[in-house]
C-alpha cells in the first residue's frame, strides 16, 4: 500500500457507509481512492451478519463499495503489535498500522486518537 494523501477506513467508516449512518457523506469523497486493512472486512462482514444481514447481501455490500483490500504484512504485524493499551481490538491495530502508509486514517473512534500518535498516524473522524 502506498500513496501518501490516500485514505484507510477503519470498520466504523465501513458500516456507516453501507448502513448510511450519520457521517457517512463526509466518507464518500475518501471511497475512491480508498482502502481497508486486510483484517477489517471480516469485521466489519461478522458485523453485518450478525445483526441479520445474510452472508451474500453482505459480500455484496462490502464489494459494492470498490475498496482495495491491502494485505497485512509482516511488517504491519510489527507496526500493529507496538500500538500501547488494553481495550484496542486487533482490528483498530490493523487500520492503525496501515494508515500511515496511505496517509490518513477514516474513523469514529475518537478514542483512538491519542495511541495513533505511536507511529504519527493522522486520523480523521467521521463523526
Amino acid at each position: 500500500m502506498s500513496g501518501k494523501g490516500k485514505s484507510v477506513l477503519d470498520a466504523s467508516a465501513v458500516l456507516a457507509l453501507i448502513q448510511d449512518e450519520p457521517g457517512a457523506a463526509r466518507l464518500w469523497a475518501a471511497v475512491p481512492e480508498g482502502a481497508v486493512s486486510a483484517v477489517n472486512p471480516a469485521e466489519v462482514l461478522a458485523k453485518l451478519i450478525s445483526r441479520g444481514m445474510p452472508r451474500q447481501e453482505a459480500l455484496a455490500a462490502f464489494d459494492a463499495l470498490h475498496l482495495e483490500v491491502a494485505a497485512f504484512d509482516r511488517a504491519q504485524a510489527a507496526i500493529s503489535a507496538s500500538y500501547p493499551g488494553k481495550g484496542i481490538s486487533l482490528g483498530d491495530r490493523c487500520f492503525l498500522a496501515a494508515a500511515p502508509l496511505r496517509g490518513v486514517g477514516w474513523t469514529s473512534d475518537r478514542a483512538l486518537a491519542p495511541v495513533a500518535s505511536v507511529q504519527s498516524t493522522r486520523l480523521e473522524f467521521f463523526r
